[in-house]
C-alpha cells in the first residue's frame, strides 16, 4: 500500500513538474515577446521622432528666409497704384505693402520718401556725416538692391546708406508700368529732405507740391532731380524691402 501511494505521489510530482515547466516556458516566451514588442515600439518611436525632427529641420530650412537685411540682397519695386499722398508716412508704406506689383514671397516694404521728421535720409549732401543722419530710413548701408525679379541688380548703397549715382539699372522699365513713371519722394537730388512734401504727406490738394523723381532713371532723377509737382497729380512710389 505504501508502495502504491509512493507511485501515485511520484506520478503527481512528475505531472506537477511538467505543468510548472510548461507554465514557465510560456511565461518566458510571453516575456520575451513583450520585450521584443516593446523594443520594436521604442525603436519605432525613436525613428518617428527622428523623422519628425528631420522633417521639421528641412521645413525650417526651406521656409526660413529671415529679413533681407541679413540676406545677400534686398528688392525694390515701383507701385502700380497711385500714392495716397494725404495718408502720412504710414499710409505710403501701406501702399507698398498692398500694391499689386509687390514681389511675391512676403517681406516688408516701405516707401522711398522722406518728410524731414519721421523719415529722413540725410541732413548733409549724400549723408557725409554717416548713418547717424538717418531717421527711420529705408535703405541699408553697403547693401545690394535688385529688381523684383531677384536677379537684376539696381545698385549697392554706400557705407552712408544711400546710392551713389548712376545706378547699375533702373528700378523698373517702362514696359512694366505705363500709367506714369513719376514718383513722389520729398527729397532733393542729394538725399536731403525738401519742404515740398505735400505738407508732410497730409494733403493731396493741388495748391501744394512735392518733389518727384522717375522710377526709370538711373541718376539722381530717381529721387528728386526732376522738379516739383502738384499734390493732386497722379504719382507712384518706389518701395524698398526691409
Amino acid at each position: 500500500m505504501f508502495n502504491g501511494k509512493s507511485l501515485i505521489f511520484g506520478k503527481f510530482t512528475r505531472i506537477f513538474i511538467l505543468i510548472a515547466s510548461v507554465t514557465m516556458t510560456l511565461a518566458l516566451s510571453f516575456s520575451c515577446a513583450e520585450k521584443s514588442e516593446n523594443s520594436d515600439l521604442s525603436s519605432a518611436a525613436v525613428a518617428l521622432v527622428t523623422q519628425n525632427q528631420s522633417s521639421s529641420s528641412a521645413t525650417t530650412a526651406n521656409t526660413s528666409t529671415g529679413t533681407c537685411a541679413t540676406n545677400g540682397f534686398c528688392k525694390m519695386f515701383a507701385t502700380a497704384g497711385a500714392a495716397t499722398k494725404n495718408a502720412g508716412i504710414a499710409g505710403l508704406d501701406n501702399n507698398c505693402q498692398t500694391d499689386t506689383n509687390k514681389p511675391s514671397g512676403g517681406g516688408t516694404y516701405k516707401a522711398l520718401v522722406t518728410d524731414g521728421v519721421n523719415r529722413k535720409a540725410c541732413t548733409t549732401a549724400n549723408c557725409s556725416g554717416g548713418t547717424s543722419e538717418h531717421i527711420g530710413w529705408v535703405l541699408k548701408p553697403n547693401k545690394e538692391y535688385r529688381r523684383k525679379d531677384g536677379t537684376t541688380v539696381i545698385g549697392t548703397t554706400t557705407a552712408n546708406g544711400v546710392f551713389s549715382f548712376p545706378l547699375t539699372n533702373s528700378v523698373e522699365i517702362l514696359a512694366n508700368l505705363v500709367i506714369t513713371n513719376g514718383i513722389v519722394t520729398g527729397m532733393n537730388a542729394d538725399w536731403t529732405s525738401n519742404a515740398s512734401d505735400c505738407l508732410d504727406w497730409t494733403t493731396n490738394a493741388g495748391g501744394n507740391s512735392t518733389t518727384f523723381g522717375t522710377w526709370d532713371s538711373t541718376g539722381s532723377g530717381l529721387i528728386g532731380g526732376v522738379g516739383t509737382s502738384g499734390c493732386s497729380n497722379v504719382h507712384m512710389l518706389v518701395c524698398v524691402e526691409q
